[in-house]
């Protein structure tokens, strides 16, 4: 399975208070991808700080029911989940006289985390998931079951982050499709002319 994404040279554009504006555009050259590339995490993260998505996306604002709240929730949940995988490649670097370790992989284009075995000795390249498979068989059953369980929670972690990134993505789509509500207020109970002047 080859990991190896595209990559923009162009770099990524910012205006203030516009969550639409945090993109990167794919190269043009070689490219069937349509449209921007959006980070969903560096978006939420840029909405959270600036609290813009509570005023289009929710009528219901500061009940603890909306989209900020939600995707609060997100980052930190993904936040979690990559100092669980950076965890993961401390203990795996730390074992004594092993043939791989894992690594930390982070795409900051689309904001893509991943961790992939790669070899110790040698070449020092990325060793594919088949091919991990193969040499942990090929090892003693505690080093087979130690490395097993590592590969485990690695692919885990892998999918968990892929999901917190859909989910931030989801609620994206729905903060950029909603229009705000606006309600119609009577004014005259509030300012009443005065009859003295």
């Amino acid at each position: 399975m080859d990991m190896n994404l595209p990559q923009s040279t162009t770099p990524v554009g910012e205006r203030a208070f516009d969550e639409r504006a945090v993109f990167e555009r794919a190269s043009e050259e070689g490219s069937t991808r349509i449209g921007p590339i959006v980070n969903p995490a560096r978006w939420a993260e840029q909405v959270v700080k600036e609290q813009a998505c509570q005023n289009p996306a929710d009528t219901k604002a500061f009940k603890g029911r909306g989209k900020l709240l939600e995707l609060r929730q997100l980052l930190t949940e993904l936040e979690c989940t990559v100092i669980a995988m950076k965890h993961l490649v401390d203990i795996t670097k730390q074992v004594q006289n092993s043939q791989m370790y894992l690594m930390l992989h982070v795409k900051t284009a689309t904001g893509l985390t991943f961790l992939r075995w790669r070899e110790r000795n040698g070449a020092c390249r990325h060793v594919p998931w088949p091919e991990v498979q193969d040499r942990i068989d090929a090892f003693t059953s505690d080093v087979r079951d130690w490395y097993g369980q590592a590969t485990d929670q690695a692919l885990a972690l892998n999918e968990r982050h892929k999901e917190l990134r859909r989910a931030i993505a989801t609620a994206r789509k729905v903060v950029m499709r909603s229009a705000p509500s606006v309600f119609a207020r009577s004014i005259e109970a509030r300012f009443q002319p005065s009859k003295g002047g």
